[in-house]
């Protein structure tokens, strides 16, 4: 148990390592952007040349792959990276690399902080897919150091799934695209990884198979997205998959002729359903599964929370009573001893669904819901459900992935709008008026109505019922593409 306690504590340091070096870069950047810019320029010069000649120096007395040349070149990677040459930058790091292997071996465990810091570095170049690449370096390296470790591979995995995530908001629809099907074979080997390691019914594998019920609902929302990435995502994952997945829950077929093109073959399904639609199915059979384990194992509160999150799946795949299992872990929480204001303040608003994080502790839930409220410091509405993030144009509707790790938090160019609307008793959103827009001439309120329209929403829940809620506020921010 202590080993595995320290090898979860070297991973944590390992990921904490790769955002300092992100800070570490951007201070120096900072730092250049305010130093006098001729002597700077001169001094680095100088310098650089004067760290070129001492690597000459020792390539000519030891050889080019000694250890002595690794001073050297992190000095030179500093003084690049100060000016912002990251293309000289990424040759010295790729140098340093080499001299690392000769004298350590391709599979030492002190690689990895280079290997992030290259991360870094073909960020900042825009050089995504050698990114990815690195990742699947790192893991390699991680697991290969340290095989036995499950939590360890888990996070290396979920580090790929967050990059891809980020990804998909910065490249184009075939991209995005081939990138979404590349996080679904992740979470498909995260899942067999989980099962055979802790087996589906223990509490250890509940929030990684959270996770994986999530992504199902993800699929559906690029299945229906708009802009081509909806046909895209059909035609990938029958190619994948086949179309067993596709099938209406009360009719089996497909037609022939597609209103995505003529070689597309078209889901049949039920009105008023989405495309897809057996996935959030699915993905309520294994939310369902976790709650049957949190029973057995975990005490009313935690109960009560996972309850919540069942009846959020029967509400998006139209399943059984929602509204009962809202009405049951509201009265297990105050049963619980968990303070009334509290509860009621959570389940009388409106929330965003389904939750993205599995939370076990009604303290924890409330934290992320009041996270998302508090940076709309100026507002004065008693019914604000804070900032909703949309992840990209053609997914107006759909929450972006937010990732615990700041390295993966890309600084994308957002538009917002102030808004007010209605909730039904059912979850969605009516009556949408656009209070103000940053930037002012922006000329996208249709837009930006018809996609709050499309957010599924849990509803308030007052007195044991569902109920409409009016002039309800949120933020919703855009990126600008």
């Amino acid at each position: 148990m202590l080993m595995r306690k320290n090898k979860k504590i070297v991973f944590i340091i390992s990921r904490l390592a790769l955002f300092v070096l992100l800070c570490f870069g951007g201070f120096l950047s900072h730092a250049a952007e305010n130093r006098p810019l001729i002597g700077s320029v001169l001094a680095n010069t100088e310098q650089l040349a004067a760290y070129q000649t001492q690597i000459e120096d020792l390539e000519f007395e030891f050889g080019p792959y000694h250890s002595s040349l690794i001073e050297p070149l992190v000095s030179m990677i500093a003084l690049l990276s100060e000016s912002e040459d990251y293309e000289r930058v990424i040759q010295l790091q790729s140098r340093q690399l080499q001299v690392m292997r000769t004298e350590l071996g391709f599979e030492h465990p002190d690689l990895v902080p280079l290997l992030q810091s290259i991360m870094t570095t073909q960020m900042a170049l825009g050089n995504w897919e050698e990114v990815s690449d690195q990742l699947e370096h790192i893991r390699h390296l991680l697991t290969t150091v340290d095989g036995e470790s499950t939590e360890i591979l888990l996070w290396a995995i979920q580090d790929q799934i967050d990059w891809l995530f980020s990804r998909i908001t910065i490249e184009d629809r075939r991209e995005q695209v081939r990138n979404f099907f590349k996080i679904r074979d992740l979470y498909g080997e995260l899942e067999d990884i989980v099962e055979d390691t802790y087996g589906e019914d223990s509490l250890e594998a509940a929030p990684w198979l959270y996770k994986v019920a999530h992504h199902e609902y993800h699929l559906v929302s690029f299945l229906n997205a708009s802009k081509g990435l909806g046909s895209e995502s059909v035609d990938q994952l029958i190619r994948r998959e086949g179309t067993f997945g596709l099938e209406s829950q009360n009719r089996i077929g497909l037609s022939s002729r597609s209103i995505f093109g003529n070689s597309s073959p078209t889901p049949i399904i039920d009105k008023g359903r989405p495309i897809g639609d057996g996935y959030l199915r699915d993905a309520y059979s294994m939310v369902n599964k976790i709650q049957d384990v949190v029973e057995e194992n975990f005490d009313l509160e935690a109960q009560a929370m996972m309850k919540i999150y069942r009846s959020d799946f029967q509400l998006l795949s139209n399943r059984g009573s929602w509204i009962r299992g809202y009405r049951d872990a509201r009265d297990m929480l105050l049963e619980a001893g968990i303070v009334k204001e509290e509860v009621h303040w959570f389940f009388e608003r409106p929330m965003v669904i389904p939750m993205e994080t599995l939370h076990l502790s009604f303290s924890d839930a409330l934290a992320e819901l009041r996270e998302r409220i508090e940076p709309i410091t100026s507002v004065k509405e008693e019914m604000h459900l804070g900032i909703f993030i949309s992840w990209t144009e053609a997914l107006r509707s759909t929450p972006m992935p937010q990732s615990k790790n700041p390295f993966w938090q890309l600084d994308n160019p957002f538009k917002y709008a102030d808004i007010s609307f209605s909730v039904s008793s059912r979850g969605r959103a009516s009556s949408v008026d656009v209070l103000a827009t940053a930037p002012e001439e922006l000329d996208s309120k249709r837009s930006i109505s018809r996609s709050v329209r499309g957010i599924h929403f849990r509803p308030a829940i007052i007195d044991n019922k569902a109920r409409r809620v009016k002039d309800v506020h949120m933020r919703y921010r855009f990126v600008d593409e």
